[in-house]
This record gives structure tokens, sequence and C-alpha cells, in this order.
């Protein structure tokens, strides 16, 4: 950045020592969003800003406070950071929000005071901001004491960046004053002449109200003084409101006015006197080609005289204690202002002041040759430093200044002030931790507070600034605004991160808010991979129970529906096809061992169509062939998962098989018609007859379909009682919890698999096959009987008996009981 374009940037900061160094304006009518003088970023202008936001959106956000939320996201989210001077830009904005808002709220009659403290926080973030920015520049042709003030201001930054705080507390001053009515002459006096009653009673005019006591015998200025006697109590009355209200006007900045309120008061000489504290400056002295026909001779060249005399006036404890302020601010006798100043800004401001006036009359006296006029030694015994004054502020004897001191807005004020960066940061997360003030507009003012921190490069302590925005995010979460909820997110580290928004979006349940949410995690790179398993791992947290279910059909609860739909978070993207078996087969593993065999169901089917394909990298792959596919280029990992979702299949299609056989077998055979009494008619014989032949054909038929059911599902059966390499058996398998949660499953499902081919084959009358069970079990290769309980097995030894017996009575000859042949 050349230095023709700096000087165009700051070019407002280069006013006169009288004039405020803060432009702040108010005028709303001009645009929604007030044109900053920073604005110099390349891709976005503030006309583009407001041009992009929805009209309608907006002005709906702004009918309450709330809108606060949306507005300071959409400012955030039309820059990008590149610069320090997009950081002033965005902070003007700040103020714009809190100033288009707080005039909403006045329109509804709502308390602003939170809100006007926020604002002018934000102004003096912004000129802190401004003069750090600033150079330091060396001036030459330095020809009187007003261009030793500016030289020193240009120089000095720390004195420049205290000139900038008086400058903001008059101006929040100026917006607060609650006695504005009194700005015009008439609310002290119906007449435009000085002490209008002590006239009147020295010409011996008739006056309504004499005065109660002797008064003054002469109507200079000086005559009080001089014969220390009043005036008129009615102009006493007045003269006191009057010299109020001038001290009001200069502690707001607004010197003018209180020139011209003396002058409407008929008080030339008061007007006068304010004149003489200001820098003298000759122009004529500079070389000619210098000089400009508009130049002119401003200030006092007996500005020093002045000072003493006005020191000595402040002094008088007989003069009127705001006129001794007026004077005392003015000449740097902070012992006349501080008895009137009842609040803390005041007291901040006459001590900030007071350090500025000794800084320019040092420099002054310092490098002008003149022989000046001494000012008394406590005027040079001022030495406080901005941290000795805050620390004044908290210990002072008035109890209101204390209260205000300790607040929290007033704390931040004082820690930028003192850059005390890292301090700050810590006090504001113990406030957000300890629920100080911790409401949504408070948390959302110290999270952007944290972020301006952030940008503007300051050093702090980063937990706590996390935390901060944590805290933040935690009342947005119940606004279900992702955008909101993913900008702030994104604003912490990776982990937490992940932690912060998987808690947002677990709670979303409609798949079209699901995809919003995603989407805004995208937006702001969130890590959306990590973010949707940490929610499907939650919720498999919270609901999974693995225990030993026997209940073939358990009931499925809402906690398990919600298990289930948390597992469409991890399909939403393809890529994450791996970990999307990694989930779905632990939770059906989960409702496997609980004998949730509908919930498992639900949740194996979560599994898309093509997963399979995209695991393998292969085109189009048949399921029911897969085991007989060559996996050898496939990584042991994917191996392990496409086994372990195979071998829940084969469960699935066996326990679905046994319960539509089961079903079929019980409830499904023909009932065989009622027989008649031997003195039946013949019509119900016929009838009988033809009920017995169609139940006959239907028996047939039942037996046949029984029968190739039953089929079916021993063959169900069997395939996972030998399923390649054992059911459920790993040996690549290295999560030591998943490996237990296999030899869990086979201790719960090899057995009943048993029950259930020991059921159907002895209901199929195959009573043979039923007694070869026993020789599979204590086979030593797969080693069933391993996996059996004692009183498992015992109950399935007593069913293998029950069917020998069949065999016995069925007089087969041919069989001994246990189905060899003789």
């Amino acid at each position: 950045m050349d230095d023709s374009m700096r000087a165009a940037i700051f070019a407002d900061m280069d006013t006169s020592p009288n004039e405020s160094q803060l432009d702040f304006t108010d005028d709303l009518s001009k645009s929604k969003f007030r044109k900053s003088q920073f604005n110099l970023s390349v891709s976005l202008t503030p006309g583009e800003l407001s041009a992009i936001f929805d009209t309608n959106v907006a002005q709906s956000r702004l009918n309450s406070e709330n809108g606060l939320f949306n507005q300071f996201l959409d400012v955030l989210q039309a820059f990008r950071i590149s610069s320090p001077l997009q950081l002033l830009e965005i902070l003007q904005y700040f103020i714009d929000n809190c100033i288009d808002t707080i005039s909403i709220l006045k329109d509804q009659n709502q308390n602003v005071d939170w809100l006007e403290q926020e604002l002018n926080t934000w102004r003096l973030l912004l000129t802190l901001f401004q003069v750090q920015h600033l150079e330091p520049e060396e001036v030459n042709n330095i020809v009187s004491e007003r261009d030793l003030a500016d030289a020193l201001f240009k120089e000095d930054q720390k004195l420049k960046g205290i000139q900038r705080i008086v400058d903001w507390l008059e101006h929040c001053a100026a917006e607060s004053m609650e006695n504005e009515f009194m700005k015009d002459a008439k609310h002290f006096s119906d007449e435009e002449v000085a002490w209008p009653n002590t006239l009147g009673q020295l010409l011996k005019k008739e006056i309504i109200y004499q005065s109660s006591g002797s008064m003054v015998t002469q109507l200079d200025p000086d005559a009080p003084t001089r014969q220390l006697r009043p005036i008129h109590d009615l102009d006493q009355v007045d003269d006191d409101r009057l010299l109020t209200q001038v001290f009001n006007e200069i502690r707001c900045g607004r010197l003018e006015k209180a020139e011209l309120l003396c002058c409407q008061y008929g008080q030339f000489w008061r007007s006068a006197i304010l004149e003489g504290w200001q820098l003298y400056h000759d122009p004529f002295y500079k070389p000619k080609e210098e000089q400009k026909p508009t130049d002119e001779v401003l200030g006092n060249p007996n500005r020093d005289v002045w000072k003493a005399c006005a020191w000595k006036i402040s002094s008088d404890n007989k003069t009127s204690p705001y006129w001794r302020a007026t004077l005392g601010i003015l000449c740097g006798n902070i012992d006349a202002v501080l008895p009137v100043c009842n609040r803390w800004e005041d007291i901040l401001w006459a001590h900030l002041h007071t350090i500025v006036n000794v800084a320019v009359e040092s420099h002054i006296q310092t490098h002008k040759s003149n022989n000046f006029i001494s000012l008394p030694e406590k005027y040079w015994e001022y030495k406080m430093s901005l941290d000795d004054i805050v620390a004044e502020l908290k210990s002072n004897p008035k109890l209101a200044v204390r209260q205000e001191a300790h607040k929290p807005k007033r704390q931040i004020q004082q820690y930028f002030m003192t850059n005390q960066f890292r301090e700050l940061v810590n006090v504001m997360a113990d406030w957000a931790e300890n629920s100080l003030e911790s409401d949504a507009q408070f948390l959302r003012f110290l999270a952007h507070l944290i972020l301006v921190i952030r940008w503007a490069g300051i050093e702090h302590d980063e937990l706590a600034a996390n935390l901060i925005i944590q805290k933040y995010i935690e009342v947005l979460i119940p606004m279900n605004d992702p955008t909101l909820v993913a900008y702030y997110t994104s604003q912490l580290e990776p982990t937490s991160q992940v932690i912060i928004y998987s808690k947002f979006l677990e709670k979303i349940g409609l798949s079209e808010q699901r995809t919003i949410g995603l989407m805004a995690a995208e937006k702001f790179s969130l890590p959306v991979d990590e973010i949707t398993k940490r929610i499907v791992e939650t919720y498999r947290n919270r609901f999974t129970n693995m225990t030993n279910g026997q209940d073939l059909f358990s009931e499925i609860t809402n906690d398990d529906y919600e298990l289930i739909s948390a597992l469409d978070w991890i399909t939403y993207y393809s890529h994450q096809v791996e970990e999307a078996f990694i989930q779905i087969n632990a939770v059906v593993r989960n409702f496997v061992a609980q004998g949730k065999i509908q919930a498992a169901r639900l949740a194996f089917n979560k599994v898309q169509k093509d997963s399979i394909n995209r695991l393998l990298n292969k085109a189009d792959i048949d399921i029911e062939k897969l085991l007989e596919l060559d996996m050898v280029s496939v990584s042991g990992k994917i191996q392990s998962l496409i086994l372990e979702y195979l071998a829940y299949k084969c469960y699935l299609d066996a326990e679905e098989g046994f319960a539509e056989w089961f079903h079929e077998y019980h409830l499904t055979k023909p009932i065989e018609p009622m027989k008649l009494d031997g003195n039946a008619d013949y019509a119900k014989k016929l009838i009988y007859d033809h009920n017995i032949q169609q139940y006959q054909t239907a028996l047939s038929n039942w037996k046949k379909n029984v029968s190739s059911s039953s089929q079916i599902v021993v063959e169900q059966l069997f395939n996972l009682l030998f399923f390649p390499n054992g059911w459920l058996v790993d040996h690549k398998n290295n999560d030591k919890n998943r490996q237990k949660h296999f030899e869990l499953l086979r201790t719960i499902c090899i057995p009943k698999i048993f029950m259930l081919l020991h059921t159907i084959l002895h209901s199929a009358e195959r009573y043979t096959e039923c007694i070869k069970l026993a020789e599979y079990i204590t086979d030593k290769t797969n080693k069933f009987y391993q996996l059996f309980s004692q009183a498992d097995l015992k109950k399935l030894l007593a069913k293998i008996a029950e069917s020998s017996v069949c065999i016995i009575e069925s007089h087969d000859q041919q069989l001994d009981p246990w189905g060899f042949e003789k």
C-alpha cells in the first residue's frame, strides 16, 4: 500500500485538537449499511453486501433483538479477513447493526441499555484499532504551538490512542445526555442579558421577587468575587443551571455549543474565556509558497497567561463547582473536575483529558523557546497512567463508580484500553462458564469479541477463546439454524468442531433438514466425515446394550428407531462406504445380541445396493455369489467387513425363514371339518363329503408347501452353521472389543440355530437328521460344543432324545434308536 492511499484512508483522523476525532454518523435513512471509509475489499463492496442479502428476510430479522444473530453472521460471511483494514470495516458494520436494532427497539418501547453499551464498546474497538494501524510520522516545518501538538499526536501513538478514547467518551456522553432540553437559552432565562433580575433590582425597577439578602452593587463579571456578594437569588439559580449545562457541553466535546449557550444568555465573557485554551497558530510564519489564501491566525498567543488564570479560578472554592470544573478540564486542574464527576465514564474522561493536557503542554514548553509563565507544581505532578486510572476506578470511594467499574462490559472496555487481552479473554471465559450474564445476546457479544481479537492477531489463550465460542454455539443450537451453528463451529479447533456440530445434527430427524445441515457444514469446511461418524457412535453408545437376548422377535423401541435412523448419516456420502459398513455391522451385531431381529433387519437394510460394489471397486457383483469371489486383491479389513456383513445376512435370512415356516406350520394348517352324527340327513352328508374332499386337497397342498419351506429353512440354517471359515469367525480381526462381541454372538446364536433345526426336522418327522445334530455338536472341527452352556446342551439333548423315542415308536425295524441301520 503506497503512502497516498494510506493517507486517504486515515485522513479523517487528522483533526484539530478541539474537534472530535470520531465520526459516528447516525443517519440511517441513507442506506441499510453505512459506507465505510475502510472499504478496500476487492471481492465485495458494502453496496454489494446489502444487495446479496434477501431484503425481505433481513427486514423480518430486524423485528426484534434476535435479528442480531443473523445480522452479525451476514457481515462475517461477506468478508474473508486478509488485511487489518477489513477488520475495521467489519467493526463498522457491527456498529451499524447495533444502531439499526436500537432504533427498532426504541420504537417498540423496549430497554436498549444493554445494546447501547455493546454499541459503545464496538466503537471503542474501532477507534483503538484505527490508531494501532497508523504509522508514526515525522513532521517538518513546525512554526506554532498547534504544529507542535499535531506533530506530537502523529509521533506518539500511545497519546493518540488516549486522545481517541477521550473523543469516544465525549461521543458516548453526547448520545446519552439527559439534559438535551436545556440546550436553548430560554431554559435558563426569559431574557437575553446576563443576570436580568440583578440588573432590574439595581436599576430599582419593579420586579416580582426581591433578592433575599445583600446583593452586588455593580454588574461587571468580577463584581461577585470582588465585592464578596451574590447576585440576585433567581439569577443565581439560573446561573447554576447554565454553568452545569456548559460543563455538560464540554463533557460532550461540544465546545462551540457551550460558547453559544453563554452568548445566548448574555454572558459573552464566559464564551471568550472558553476560547482562551486554544493553541496558537500563525500560518504566516511559513514560507510564502506554503501559505494559502484561506489561512488565518488561530488560537491564543497568551495561552500561558490564560492557563495560569484559569488554574487560579478553578482552585477558588467560592466559584461555582461546575464553572471550576469547566475551566479545570481546559487548564489541566483535575482536582477541580473530579468533584462534579459522579460516573465511571466522567472520571475516566477527566483523567485522560488531563493526561493529554499535560503531555501537550510539556511537549510545547520543551520545544519552544518562549518565556512561559510558570504553572503550579501540582500541574506537573500529575503522572497517572491508564493502568493507574483503571485501578483507581475499581477502588473509587463512590460506590456507584466501583460497581460500574466491575460490570462486565466496563471491564471489557478497561481491558482493551490497557491492552490486557490475555486477561480479558480469561475473564470472559469465566463469565461464560459461570453463567454470569450468560444470556444469548451477551454470549453473542463475547463470541464476536473473540473473533475480532483473533483476526487482529492479538495473542491470547486459545482454550479460553474456544470455550466462549462453544458457549455461544450452545445457545444457537436450539434456534435450529444450521448456517449459524456451522459458521461459529468452524471457528473452533477440529476436535471441538466434530463434537459440537455432531451434537447439533443428531437432534435433526427429517431427511431434508439433515441435508441442509450437512450442506452448511461443507460450506464452512467442517470435517463432515468425522461428524457423521460421531453421530452414529453417539447413538450407539447411548442405546446399545449387549445382552443375551432370547426372544426371537423382541419389540422395537423408540430408541431403536432413533438408532436405526441415525445410520442414515453415515450413508450420506458415498466415499464413506467403508465406515458405513463398520457402523451398520456394529448396530446389527448389537440388535442380534438383544434378540431384536426386526430391528437388526431394518439396520441391515441401510446398506445401499451399490455399497459393496463401491467397497470392492467392482462394477457389478451378485451378492449371492460374493462368498465365491476371489478377494485376494482386497485388503484384510475390507474382507473382514464383507464377511461380517454376509454372516448377518445369512443369520437374518435363517431367522426370518424360520419365522415364516413357523407361521405357516402352526397358523395356516387347514382345519378338518367336524364329523357328523350318525343320524345326519343325506343333504348334510353330501355337504360334509364335499368339505372333507376340499380339506384333504388343502391339507395335501399345505404339506407340500410346508415340506418345501422346511427344506429351504433347513438349508439356510445349515448354511449358517457351516459358513465358510465359521460364522463370525474372523482371524484377521484385531479389534478386541469386536472379537469379544463375535464370541458372545456365537454363544447366543449357534445354540439357537441348533434348536431351530431340531424343531423343523422333528416337525417334518426327519428324526434321523435330528439325531445327527448331536454328531455336528461333538465334531472337533467346528467345536460347536464349546459354544453351549450346560443348560442349553442339556435342553437340546433332551429334544434329540425325544426324536430317538419317536424312531422307536415308529416301529421302523430297520433303524436303531440312534437312527442307524441295524
